[in-house]
């Protein structure tokens, strides 16, 4: 099956990670003299605006999608974040989703923030790019609170934009002023020049 390009403006899929009986330890098994299950790390994917979870073995899933990123099919920076999660939870860890959290987001009530982590909304980036069909998951005020988060995001990249043109704007003052210091050294220096010229003319 062909794969397209992953799209730079997309949303990466939910990830979690656990651990399940999954076949048999054959090594455990001959020690124990009875079937011992094997414990395997599995990675539960559920693409972004999706309601079906695709359960993979953690390990070969990411070789998966580190080829895919190879190839241009998978974005590798979701490759280095989800290997990073998983190498964390092996450690007892749990590292949250990129983005701005709506338990912490102060738009909303503590009742919105609860029933958006329980279907999986996590983000404020996430919030805002619900599609209509998917409104309904979330309450009779999703599209509300849907909107609220597209207005916060957009102020913020505002807000970002601006301040990106202060910076900029302040980098070519002190580079002008920079260039204005140099030009009156040179013209202190050539005047010192002229008015020794004029000394040793004199004598």
């Amino acid at each position: 099956m062909f794969n397209a390009p992953y799209r730079s403006d997309e949303r990466p899929p939910f990830v979690r990670f656990e651990e399940r009986e999954y076949g048999v330890d054959q090594a455990e098994s001959e020690k124990a003299g009875r079937p011992i299950p094997k414990l395997v790390h599995f990675a539960l994917i559920t693409s972004f605006g999706s309601k079906d979870t695709l359960e993979k073995v953690a390990e070969e899933w990411l070789a998966q999608i580190r080829e895919k990123a190879i190839r241009g099919q998978f974005n590798p920076e979701w490759v280095s974040r989800f290997k990073m999660m998983y190498d964390e939870y092996l450690k007892g860890n749990e590292l949250p989703r990129e983005g701005t959290p709506v338990q912490t987001w102060s738009q909303l009530t503590k009742e919105q923030a609860r029933r958006l982590k329980s279907i999986g909304l996590t983000t404020v980036e996430d919030l805002a790019l619900q599609p209509d069909s998917a409104l309904g998951q979330i309450g009779l005020d999703g599209r509300y609170i849907r909107d609220l988060a597209k207005a916060w995001i957009g102020e913020a990249k505002d807000k970002g934009i601006i301040a990106r043109e202060l910076a900029d704007a302040n980098v070519k003052l002190e580079a002008q002023a920079d260039r204005i210091g140099t030009l009156e050294a040179q013209i202190a220096e050539l005047s010192a020049m002229v008015k020794a010229s004029g000394k040793s003319r004199a004598a």
